[in-house]
């Protein structure tokens, strides 16, 4: 992802995050994803199976280009994560930066707040 010796430990590799990319499928959904929506409402838009549909969510949450909001009482919805994917060329190699999404502090705490709310009714 860059230069730093542990970029790969913070965050997805460039291997990850290009192979997502340059997946047709997962471009459509990305594509497609122009508000909160389940896996249920993008195989329907993107005319995917929901298996496929799934397989590709999991590869773009992990690939750090959407996040996974789950609240409990209903179906888990995906927004984009992002703001612009970067490549560039450096001294030995490509470097990729995914340069995530501006988020108010609000936003963010209502995240994390979720994200632990959904943890602990799943323990």
């Amino acid at each position: 992802m860059s230069s730093n010796p542990l970029s790969e430990a913070l965050g997805p590799g460039f291997q990850t995050v290009f192979e997502v990319l340059a997946n047709e499928q997962c471009r459509t959904m990305l594509k497609n994803l122009d508000r909160p929506k389940t896996a249920s409402e993008l195989a329907s838009t993107c005319d995917l199976p929901r298996s496929t549909v799934y397989r590709k969510l999991e590869q773009m949450v992990d690939a750090g280009l959407l996040v996974k909001h789950e609240d409990g009482s209903s179906e888990t919805r995906y927004t984009i994560d992002f703001d612009e994917v970067v490549v560039r060329r450096g001294r030995n190699a490509l470097e990729l930066n995914v340069v995530p999404k501006r988020r108010s502090a609000s936003e963010q705490l209502s995240e994390l707040w979720s994200g632990v709310t959904a943890q602990t009714k799943s323990d």
